[in-house]
């Protein structure tokens, strides 16, 4: 099957991820405004960073493969597919902030608000100074105001879910 252009799969509007099964495929779905995206295998941080990575089937059959590279001293998620990276990610300034990257487009996710053991719970994704969307972590949605890239979405959230082993703020500090 032909890969077409990461811009001519883009979303916007309500956001989600929705768990459809516990076992076999898919085990949860995207949805855009109530509309199938893309069937979601398993996710899990050893699937993801360590083993063969989590599968993602778009809508007109396209497999992705949420997986990781090495980013200097990090490990990061990346989306493969059968022609190569669709795009990466890796971890920007400052506290819990990533950039997310792919052919056509480059954005900023970055909490808001207090970043607590687990997660802020809020994060805004940015286009250069440009609020683009909002992500709700423990909802697991997005809100849209602009078209973005279904490959930039994935990423999102794996990112507020699982971060980037690595990431010194991502351990708790033991005093001994």
């Amino acid at each position: 099957m032909m890969e077409t252009q990461s811009a001519e799969r883009v979303i916007t509007g309500h956001i989600e991820i929705r768990r459809v099964g516990r076992r076999g495929f898919p085990v949860a779905e995207l949805l855009s405004d109530g509309v199938t995206i893309a069937s979601l295998g398993r996710d899990s941080s050893f699937n993801i960073f360590f083993g063969p990575g989590r599968l993602v089937v778009l809508a007109d059959g396209t497999e992705w493969r949420i997986k990781a590279a090495n980013s200097n001293r990090h490990i990061v998620p990346i989306i493969k597919s059968e022609v190569g990276t669709v795009a990466f990610s890796g971890p920007l300034y400052g506290k819990r902030s990533y950039g997310i990257t792919g052919r056509d487009y480059g954005y900023s996710l970055m909490p808001l608000g207090r970043i607590g053991l687990r997660s802020p719970g809020i994060w805004t994704l940015r286009q250069h100074e440009t609020d683009i969307a909002s992500v709700d972590d423990r909802q697991m949605q997005i809100e849209a105001l602009q078209p973005v890239p279904t490959a930039a979405v994935l990423l999102v959230f794996t990112l507020v879910n699982h971060g980037v082993p690595g990431e010194a703020d991502l351990m708790p500090r033991v005093g001994w």
